[in-house]
């Protein structure tokens, strides 16, 4: 299998609170990462009704993209996945981290919104089968955080057992690496998937923050992960700081990761 590019961003919904940063003056630094990097598959988070028709539009030539919104309010939030059209989605599906998966906007008491995971069975160019979940959980709660990684984690294992494919979890967890969120998921698949995060090909990533509030700062919080299956080799993972005169696609960085099978 050829060099896979595989991104996660979360885009920042568009907020009237961002007076400074609105979705209109951010879209075309978006567009722009994504065709400098030009990334097999992408996690999105955080993109609403609006952001979705001008992200759709602008890579429609380009990519398929699949997910459903968490609720069905007017501005509800998608955890999308965009595919490149060269590679084909067998089959994809969004499901709620709770204990009715398949209602639309269930979520658990103690989540501030109802939280979902995008999925997607994909068969890249080269033959090869992968399934991917995006997901973005929590910003509060600890307790959310670790009940959705425990609900994604179920949803992997069914799936594995009727495809056997490499798996890769992507997102924003809410999480640091030293987290017991983080430790816990890993522990929880040791002995199944393996999961290694992509920043393990560059430890000191762990380091440098992941979201940048717009300021374009190395110092914070790394909540941003791409999780691999132990079928992956990661060749490469990248904080991807892009600007232009010191203004920010969003208040996240985007993480990109080059893998082989």
């Amino acid at each position: 299998m050829k060099i896979v590019r595989v991104m996660t961003f979360n885009l920042r919904t568009d907020s009237i609170f961002d007076i400074r940063n609105p979705w209109k003056s951010r879209k075309t630094m978006v567009n722009n990462i994504i065709g400098m990097y030009s990334p097999d598959i992408i996690g999105v988070q955080e993109l609403n009704n609006s952001m979705f028709r001008d992200l759709s539009e602008s890579v429609k030539d380009q990519y398929n993209i699949v997910g459903e919104a968490r609720t069905k309010k007017l501005f509800a939030e998608k955890n999308d996945i965009l595919v490149k059209k060269n590679h084909t989605i067998k089959n994809h599906t969004t499901f709620w981290l709770s204990n009715k998966p398949e209602r639309v906007g269930s979520s658990q008491w103690h989540s501030l919104f109802p939280r979902i995971c995008t999925t997607a069975l994909i068969e890249m160019e080269s033959g090869e089968m992968v399934r991917v979940y995006n997901t973005h959980l929590d910003c509060i709660s600890p307790w959310a955080r670790d009940y959705g990684l425990k609900k994604i984690s179920e949803i992997i294992e069914q799936n594995y057992e009727s495809e056997n494919v490499p798996v890769m979890v992507m997102g924003d967890f809410n999480a640091t690496p030293g987290s017991k969120t983080i430790q816990n998921f890993i522990a929880l698949n040791k002995d199944k998937r393996n999961f290694i995060a992509v920043q393990e090909s560059n430890k000191e990533m762990y380091s440098e923050s992941t979201m940048s509030k717009f300021k374009g700062s190395t110092k914070g919080l790394h909540i941003d992960y791409i999780f691999v299956s132990d079928e992956f080799n990661v060749m490469s993972s990248e904080i991807v700081r892009y600007n232009e005169n010191g203004k920010y696609p969003s208040d996240h960085y985007p993480l990109i990761a080059e893998l082989t099978l």
